[in-house]
């Protein structure tokens, strides 16, 4: 999320309010034009402030996902290879289990 029109939405929206409250105290042409001006400017400094909140906000909610997307992966990569070294652990066993079996075998039909 870029955030791209916080500030202006931020800055139209007091603007409004403030011509709003002009009009209804019967303020003068110029007064008015001030304050909404002096509205404006600090209510887009506000605007620009929360857009970079908002911005570093969501960056670290991806980096959290990623980071967490990372880990499963990580996790599951482990997982595979233990299931794979015990398969080949009892692969190994029972292979050294027949040997055994078949020289119990060869020794009992010597004798």
């Amino acid at each position: 999320m870029e955030g791209k029109n916080i500030p202006p939405i931020i800055t139209l929206t007091a603007a409004m309010v403030a011509c709003v409250i002009c009009i209804l105290r019967g303020a003068s042409l110029y007064t008015t034009l001030k304050i909404v001006l002096l509205v404006m400017i600090v209510f887009y400094i506000i605007g620009r402030i929360a857009q970079k909140i908002l911005v570093k906000i969501d960056n670290d909610a991806e980096e959290a996902a990623l980071q967490r997307q990372r880990e499963e992966q990580e996790r599951a990569a482990k997982e595979l290879e233990e299931a794979e070294l015990a398969k080949q652990k009892e692969a190994e066993s029972t292979a050294t289990a027949n040997q055994t079996e078949q020289e119990n075998n060869d020794e009992t039909s010597v004798t």
